[in-house]
């Protein structure tokens, strides 16, 4: 359910992801406790105020994960009278560089917007760097771990896509134990395993060792056999898949491209985002996610809004964050990315023809196994790493 959902951190390579906005089992743990709303949250929420405080800051500066926050300066500024100054940045690279901005004492950006909630949490809200904010507007359709630590502005995902146009029988295969197969050597492409979103995918994948284990019985029909110093499915699963070489690419853009092109032979599958599906072109790049994929075709995560300490246009920031959960949400409103608001995602299950978020075979990152497992993962991947 969109309510156990977990997101994730992105971190530098030798250091393993943190993990993201809380589900419910975990949402009165420390680190939710501690993300108050601060003095950007009154009780009442007087938006003729708001907006025209934010018309005489005149702009608002986020740091964005998402380059599409380009696509809606024009009709921002034309409707509020504020100018957006996006930039467009890698969650780690934005907390970096915030970071450093601030115990500097440059106090230049106005709102993160970011798949990094759990480092941002770990770093910046003991500190009280960063602040929680949700708009009345959007409080109604959100679940609880949507509101809290931070405002989730919709779910992403990394899954598994295959080439439509050069397997028109359907999916070339079922089952993640397809993926150490011989026939799928070398064409499988994936991100680098050590990163923060991809490194957090394959540390869920080892959380679930008895679903892996089903799912090798249910793909060879008999019981998984371990090898040596292998401690259960999941190892044996990863060790296998690395075997089976798979190839390391630096963004899910070239992925989803390596995978979609239609004119190539042997087309490989991806683990890419989701939402990169909303660039299938018909006769160029066309793929498909496999959603009947055993025990899962890939796991989700949530991006999220904060406004920084200090922010010099906090007005302006209110007034972006209303806007970009509600009707500045079309950049947003694609087949992969779900709405955390309720009532924008039925409408995109019917628009997009995908299976609701609660019910989709996506596994939810867990955040409190995701940071205290990141060690045991850097190690146990540089042990079976060929």
């Amino acid at each position: 359910m969109k309510g156990k959902l977990i997101m994730l951190l992105a971190v530098p390579v030798v250091l393993l992801a943190l993990c993201g906005a809380l589900s419910p089992a975990v949402a009165q743990t420390e680190w939710a406790k501690q993300a108050q709303l601060g003095p950007y949250a009154p009780s009442k929420q007087d938006w003729a105020a708001i907006e025209a405080a934010a018309r005489k800051e005149g702009k608002v500066v986020i740091y964005s994960v998402s380059s599409r926050i380009f696509d809606i300066q024009k009709e921002f500024k034309e409707k509020f009278g504020v100018e957006i100054v996006g930039y467009d940045l890698e969650s780690t690279d934005q907390i970096r560089k915030f970071e450093h901005e601030y115990k500097a004492g440059v106090h230049q950006v106005d709102v993160l917007f970011n798949n990094s909630a759990p480092e941002m949490t770990a770093k910046f809200v003991p500190k009280k760097m960063v602040w929680n904010f949700v708009p009345d507007s959007a409080a109604p359709f959100l679940a609880e771990n949507e509101k809290k630590p931070f405002l989730v502005q919709r779910w992403s995902s990394r899954v598994l896509v295959y080439n439509t146009a050069l397997n028109p029988s359907g999916p070339p295969l079922d089952n993640l134990w397809d993926l150490t197969r011989k026939e799928w050597k070398t064409r499988v492409l994936t991100p680098e395993p050590m990163s923060g979103v991809m490194g957090s995918v394959f540390q869920t994948i080892l959380q679930h060792p008895d679903e892996m284990a089903a799912a090798y019985k249910k793909e060879f029909g008999k019981p998984i056999t371990l090898s040596p110093g292998m401690m259960d499915a999941s190892e044996e699963w990863m060790m296998q898949f690395l075997k089976n070489e798979p190839v390391t690419m630096s963004s899910t853009t070239q992925i989803f491209k390596g995978v979609s092109q239609v004119k190539q032979k042997n087309p490989p599958i991806g683990f890419t985002t989701f939402s990169k599906l909303r660039d299938v072109k018909q006769g160029a790049n066309e793929a498909a996610a496999l959603f009947d994929m055993e025990p899962v075709f890939g796991v989700a995560y949530p991006t999220v809004f904060v406004i920084v300490d200090k922010a010099p246009h906090p007005n302006a920031a209110k007034l972006l964050i209303r806007y970009m959960m509600g009707e500045g949400i079309g950049p947003w409103n694609v087949i992969g990315d779900y709405a955390a608001r309720s009532d924008i995602e039925t409408q995109q299950v019917k628009e997009f023809n995908v299976p609701p978020f609660e019910k989709v075979k996506l596994w939810s990152i867990d955040p409190e196994y995701v940071f205290k497992t990141r060690v045991d993962y850097v190690n146990f991947y540089m042990s079976i790493v060929p």
